[in-house]
């Protein structure tokens, strides 16, 4: 063991001596440890004594200012005992007033209360006697009572036999007026006696029972809503009421009361039915006006009594700052913001907000689109000081209020309810309801239409304290909660029309067009259909959609009867069925359309609901129905007639090709001295084709009615239109269906007739070699291709080629006095070189720059070949190519070409001089090409030599 050891043994804390020493005795190394132990106590003697020694001074400094310390310790001991006396003989000096004084306050606050009590007895007897006295005037003996029913709620008044007569005295008073203003309330309703209502209305307010009775109210016309509405409903109490009717005429058998509905009792049902329903609006309507006059009124009437606001929860509200006295409103929303949070008040708050949303306040948060001004008198019934500290419950409280829909929605949604149970439980009342929505609806609108007659009335004038709309301006909650109904009665409206449909061509047979008598059924169901709506506009808009749904199915059905094929598109031969069959029902088309068109105008024009609607409406009923006509039967009739008329097309543009098989280079005197006719055979056949067509092919439509006064299907404007409208009324629409089969071929027509006249000219200006005895001949050819159309158009109702065609007509006339002129009087009218001689008509330049320059082409000698001749096309490939382009541009490219090839030509034999129409073609094309003509030298070596040559 080392010393190291020994000393830490020595340093331990839980150290003990007696144990140390007899462990050591067994080890026999005492004697050592002994040694060890004297040795470290002398080390340790002579460190004190060095430390001592060294620090001598020290020491004695600090044991003088102990001593010094312990002599002022003793002198402040002897000062606290001398205070602590003088403290006892001061408490002894004071303890004697302070009972003398506190006993004094007690008496004082004892006789303080004695004199607050006198008081409020005092004031008690005052109040008991002034309601005594005022026994008539129950506003201020209510406003009295309020205040006595404070006084006691302060007081303690148990045992003072005075106070507690008095008290049963205010019981019996408090019962008498409660039951006085209920009678008031009551009699105000059946009076409409807005004063009364609102007396009665302020005396439950001083009493503290206003939102309770307002609850009360609301229950009591919801009950008696419900009530009425499962007697209007209920199938049991219909049959008994029908039977016990019948029952006072003749008794009934055993077992009559089991008997199911049938026959004249179903009748009998339905009428009863319908009167239930009947008087169950007049009582919505009646609780809409209880409910209106409730809300009008509290918004009206104010508080009188400026010393009431410490009896109820407004205190917390209005305080000093309130500018003017409140409304019974303002009272009533107060103590609903006051328990905002309280979950056992959410019925009340919902059915005061039922009243107010009956009457529906404009709210600060309502998007108005008034301005400032009007807005700030708007929110006058909530002023605002109810913002004040309360501003998310005053939000949250607007706009539940703006959501509500009163007493009406409310309403709306228990008839949703009890209707829809009825109807799954009886099925002769869903098929009343169903079947006969329109009665249903009509109910609806009459309650709608009486209860504004009565907000317009002047009924409620004179409410200057809020501004206010009706909730109910249109009845859109009960239209809502019919929706269903009016689902399932347009479903069945539609399906009766679609059945009479598809009746009509079943009964005609496969492929036979239904008869007048099937057409005028379809339409006079569909007129019935909209005389059955016509209760109000929008339900007739969409009874119009079915009318239109009909028309595309009939056209649906006409379309599958429609001959396609090549034996419904040939003219060569006479016409087949087919063909006579797709004229039949262009026919049936147009007189369906037109019959529908001028039925629903004599019928329902003059309607009510069409009468008091806005004019200026984008989409009426007859809207809907005349684009339906339009946009099927329409389309239809052209789609019939079209491969017709693409055959006929095909056709003409094979006759106008056999244009340049006829020679028109003979000089003048070859013509005159043979006496040959001046009339080609191709226009003789083009003559004879469509003379035969419209005697054959044509001869089966319909013609406009022209006799007797004008009416909606009567073409009577000599000027074309796409369709006959009927005479302009905004409310009416305007219809643009085909008034019969020629207007609608016209129609048709129109395009076909522009690609003819566009073919004749290009080809009359490809014809070559010309003379100027040629020229002569196209020109009257022109008038005779002119004249071979004819038979086609319809001039007498106002169809001429000039009025179907203007443009491609004003082109066929022009083209006449193109080939009438000379080639440098044409060149210089296009280039604008010089002015028309004097006396002489300018030439028109209307004509496009191409055709001019193909004729120009025509005129040129042999050697100058026709720019479709260089580029080895046709004239007919030709023709088809211009006509498909858009732009000159590329068409006076390609002329520019062909005079290309001819330069070339020139270089290659080496010529030395020009035709003269070479230079009038080249400043010609120069003209017209130079926009366009610098890009292109770069790319293109045509245009590149033909720069050089008009150089």
């Amino acid at each position: 063991m080392d010393q190291e050891s020994i000393l830490a043994e020595f340093s331990d804390r839980e150290f003990d001596s007696n144990s140390y020493a007899s462990k050591l005795a067994g080890t026999n190394r005492v004697a050592e440890v002994l040694v060890l132990v004297n040795d470290k106590v002398r080390n340790l003697d002579s460190f004190i004594y060095q430390h001592v020694a060294k620090h001598h001074s020290e020491l004695l400094d600090k044991a003088s200012e102990i001593d010094t310390l312990h002599n002022v310790l003793r002198s402040t001991e002897t000062r606290v005992a001398s205070l602590s006396c003088s403290m006892e003989k001061l408490k002894l000096r004071v303890n004697s007033p302070y009972h003398t004084l506190e006993s004094q306050v007690t008496q004082f606050r004892h006789l303080q209360s004695c004199c607050e009590l006198l008081r409020k007895i005092s004031r008690i007897a005052l109040l008991v006697g002034r309601i005594q006295g005022r026994v008539g005037d129950l506003s201020k003996a209510s406003a009295y009572l309020n205040e006595l029913e404070y006084l006691y709620s302060t007081l303690d008044w148990e045992g003072i036999h005075v106070l507690e007569s008095y008290r049963r005295l205010v019981a019996q008073v408090r019962e008498d007026m409660v039951s006085q203003a209920w009678n008031l309330v009551k009699n105000s309703y059946e009076l409409a006696d807005q004063a009364q209502l609102g007396l009665g209305l302020q005396v439950f307010q001083h009493l503290g029972m206003l939102p309770e009775v307002i609850c009360d109210l609301v229950r009591q016309w919801e009950r008696e809503f419900n009530s009425s509405l499962t007697t209007a409903v209920d199938v049991d109490a219909l049959t008994k009421r029908i039977r016990s009717r019948q029952s006072n005429g003749s008794p009934g058998g055993p077992g009559a009361a089991s008997l199911p509905i049938s026959g004249g009792q179903a009748a009998a049902f339905y009428v009863a039915m319908w009167t239930s329903l009947d008087g169950l609006m007049d009582k919505l309507e009646r609780f809409l006006s209880h409910c209106r006059l409730l809300g009008l009124t509290l918004l009206k009437k104010r508080e009188t009594s400026s010393g009431l606001a410490h009896t109820t929860s407004k205190d917390r509200l209005l305080g000093a700052a309130t500018p003017s006295l409140p409304s019974l409103a303002e009272l009533v929303v107060g103590e609903l913001l006051a328990n905002w949070h309280d979950p056992a008040d959410s019925a009340r708050r919902n059915l005061i907000t039922l009243v107010f949303g009956t009457t529906q306040l404009n709210l600060p948060e309502s998007s108005s689109g008034f301005d400032s001004t009007e807005e700030e008198k708007m929110t006058e019934p909530f002023p605002t000081f109810l913002h004040n500290g309360e501003d998310e419950d005053f939000s949250e409280f607007c706009s539940q209020l703006s959501k509500s829909d009163g007493f009406l929605g409310w309403a709306s949604g228990r008839l949703a309810t009890e209707l829809l149970k009825a109807t799954e439980q009886s099925s002769q009342i869903k098929e009343a309801l169903e079947g006969e929505y329109p009665k249903l609806l009509k109910l609806v609108l009459d309650l709608a239409r009486r209860i504004r007659g009565k907000q317009t009335s002047g009924s409620f004038e004179g409410l200057k304290g809020a501004s206010l709309t009706s909730a109910i301006d249109t009845p859109q909650c009960l239209t809502e909660a019919f929706a269903p109904f009016e689902t399932a009665y347009l479903s069945r409206s539609l399906s009766r029309l679609f059945d009479r449909v598809a009746m009509s061509f079943s009964t005609s047979g496969g492929n036979v067009v239904p008869s007048t008598i099937e057409l005028d059924g379809i339409i006079q169901s569909a007129a019935n259909e909209l005389a059955y709506a016509s209760v109000n506009y929008n339900f007739l808009k969409k009874v119009a959609r079915n009318v239109s749904k009909t028309v595309a199915m009939f056209a649906t059905k006409i379309e599958n009867l429609v001959a396609v094929g090549a034996a419904a598109s040939q003219v060569t031969d006479s016409p087949t069925t087919g063909q006579q069959n797709n004229i039949r029902l262009v026919n049936t088309l147009c007189t369906f359309g037109t019959q529908l068109k001028l039925t629903c105008s004599r019928r329902l024009r003059n309607l009510p609901v069409l009468q008091s609607t806005d004019g200026q409406q984008l989409s009426s009923p007859f809207t809907v129905i005349y684009e339906s006509l339009e946009s099927k039967l329409n389309t239809l009739c052209t789609n019939i007639l079209e491969p017709l008329l693409q055959s006929i097309g095909d056709t003409v543009e094979e006759h106008i090709g056999a244009i340049h098989s006829e020679n028109f280079n003979l000089p003048d005197s070859v013509g005159g001295a043979n006496g040959e006719s001046l009339e080609s055979s191709y226009i003789a056949a083009l003559q004879e084709l469509l003379g035969r067509i419209r005697n054959e092919y044509l001869s089966g439509l319909s013609q406009p009615l022209v006799s007797g006064p004008p009416n909606v299907y009567t073409l009577t404007s000599s000027q074309p239109s796409k369709s006959c409208s009927p005479v302009s009324d905004s409310r009416m629409g305007v219809s643009g269906c085909f008034t019969c089969g020629e207007i609608a071929f016209q129609n048709t027509l129109r395009p076909y007739l522009t690609r003819w006249i566009d073919v004749f000219v290009q080809h009359v200006s490809l014809v070559r070699p010309l003379s100027e005895h040629g020229r002569l001949r196209l020109a009257t050819e022109c008038k005779e291709f002119e004249l071979s159309l004819v038979p086609l158009t319809a001039p007498d109702i106002g169809y001429s080629l000039s009025a179907l065609v203007p443009e491609a007509y004003s082109t066929l006339r022009v083209v006449r006095s193109i080939l009438l002129a000379e080639t440098e009087q044409i060149v210089q009218a296009y280039i604008g070189v010089a002015q028309a001689p004097s006396g002489q008509q300018p030439l028109d330049t209307s004509l496009p720059a191409s055709l001019v320059c193909q004729h120009l082409f025509s005129r040129a000698p042999s050697e100058i070949r026709s720019p479709y001749e260089a580029a080895g096309w046709s004239a007919r490939r030709y023709v088809s190519w211009v006509l498909d382009r858009e732009t000159e541009e590329e068409r006076i490219a390609f002329l520019c070409n062909g005079l290309t090839v001819y330069a070339r030509e020139v270089e290659m034999r080496q010529q030395k001089e020009y035709p003269p129409i070479f230079v009038l073609l080249r400043s010609f094309l120069q003209h017209f090409n130079e926009p366009s003509s610098q890009p292109k030298e770069k790319t293109n070596p045509s245009e590149s030599a033909l720069a050089e040559v008009m150089a």
